[in-house]
């Protein structure tokens, strides 16, 4: 599965879920993707939404990548960012991690905003996508 087909697979099953998928890019070895969330920053509830497409498209043959999300409110303030391993991925897919576990990971990633919703950070050098 190619990362657009991912994109696109967050894109269309988190709309509803309140979770707008904005921009994509990759830089090294990582995807960044940006999105705006109806809810109040950097909540449990979207990122276990965000993880769950994630660990779909892996069942349902992505490779895992490293995955840096940028999280907006729907005005466009920064509200954060998070990450996702993908030796996190695999470690969940062969059982060598708890479902816990790797939601613990993922909380433990989380780095808001200092006073959300902050301004926008600088994007790096990456080439967008949308």
């Amino acid at each position: 599965m190619e990362i657009s087909a991912v994109v696109d697979r967050l894109e269309r099953n988190l709309m509803s879920l309140g979770v707008y998928v904005e921009r994509h890019a990759r830089e090294s070895e990582t995807l960044h993707i940006e999105y705006e969330t109806a809810d109040a920053g950097l909540t449990k509830a979207d990122l276990g939404n965000v993880c769950s497409e994630l660990t779909d498209a892996h069942e349902a043959g992505w490779e895992p990548e490293d995955c840096r999300f940028w999280v907006f409110d729907t005005e466009g303030g920064f509200h954060g960012e998070w990450v996702v391993r993908s030796g996190w991925l695999r470690a969940l897919d062969r059982g060598d991690i708890s479902e816990t576990d790797f939601s613990t990971l993922v909380l433990s990633a989380r780095e808001p905003a200092d006073d959300p919703p902050a301004p926008v950070p600088e994007y790096g050098g990456a080439q967008t996508g949308s």
